[in-house]
């Protein structure tokens, strides 16, 4: 699979989302932003994913980190001191980091069995297991959650065209991950 299909894949979603055959959805549970799709595209289907930004705050801090953490090469008092007034500069600086959307194919491997058309950078982002498989989304409204990638995408084999309405698909808690550790303990 090429980066360069999902650039044109993501730029179609991008200019005609409501207009594409939608099979499932994922959508903020606080003001119904659109956080994730199955969408059937004449070449298949492909899962789509709003992206994951960082809250401002984690972003100014490493940002911080990365500066101060370059004293440590730092050999006169003159580079110490641009080090500090970069780390300072960074924490001040109200910069806010956007969200990157991230498609996916899905291949289908047999009934009810298929393969995910893994690439950068959703190939970065995902976490996936034995019927599992789920990656990080935020939303506008500041709300962080896992996107069950898994559940898209069984909901969508085998659906047609004159199935109008897509299938909602829950998003799952951004606590997953402890939540699921406290049960296996």
């Amino acid at each position: 699979m090429s980066d360069d299909r999902e650039a044109e894949v993501l730029a179609l979603i991008a200019q005609g989302r409501q207009r594409l055959t939608r099979l499932a959805e994922s959508r903020c549970v606080k003001d119904g932003r659109l956080l994730g799709a199955t969408f059937r595209l004449p070449n298949g289907i492909w899962v789509w994913s709003a992206g994951r930004r960082q809250p401002p705050q984690v972003v100014r801090h490493e940002a911080a980190a990365f500066h101060l953490d370059a004293m440590d090469d730092c050999s006169t008092d003159e580079e110490v001191r641009a080090c500090y007034d970069s780390a300072v500069e960074a924490m001040a600086s109200a910069t806010r980091q956007k969200a990157s959307p991230s498609v996916m194919k899905i291949d289908i491997v047999g009934p009810g069995r298929w393969s995910y058309g893994l690439t950068r950078p959703f190939a970065m982002s995902i976490v996936s297991g034995p019927n599992f498989t789920v990656t990080e989304v935020s939303c506008g409204c500041r709300r962080q959650y896992y996107l069950d990638v898994y559940a898209l995408t069984a909901t969508s084999i085998g659906r047609t065209k004159a199935e109008t309405q897509p299938v909602h698909v829950p998003l799952l808690p951004p606590d997953l991950p402890e939540r699921h550790a406290q049960a296996l303990l």
